[in-house]
C-alpha cells in the first residue's frame, strides 16, 4: 500500500497538452535539490512510461524576480507576520 505525506504545496498544472502535462515544482522541493523557485517539471506518457524533464526559469525571469522580493521585501516581511 502506498502512504501519504503530511499534506505540503499543491501541485499546479500550468499547461497540459495531449499526453503532456507541465507542473509546477513546489516550494519544498526546490530548496531541498537546490532549484530555483519557479522551476517546473514536463510529465509525458510515452511507450508506457512516464518521461519527465526540469524546466528551470531563465536568469532574465530569476532577475525580475529577486527585484520585486527586494522592493517589496517589507510588505512580504510583514505578510508573513499576520499569517497570509
Amino acid at each position: 500500500m502506498i502512504g501519504t505525506l503530511e499534506k505540503t504545496d499543491e501541485l499546479k498544472t500550468i499547461k497540459r497538452e495531449k499526453d503532456t502535462w507541465i507542473l509546477e515544482v513546489p516550494t519544498e522541493i526546490c530548496q531541498k535539490e537546490g532549484f530555483a523557485e519557479g522551476t517546473l517539471v514536463s510529465l509525458t506518457f510515452k511507450d508506457g512510461a512516464i518521461q519527465s524533464s526540469y524546466i528551470r526559469p531563465s536568469s532574465e525571469t530569476e532577475s525580475f524576480l529577486d527585484r520585486v522580493v527586494e522592493e517589496e521585501k517589507e510588505y512580504f516581511v510583514e505578510m508573513k507576520r499576520i499569517g497570509d
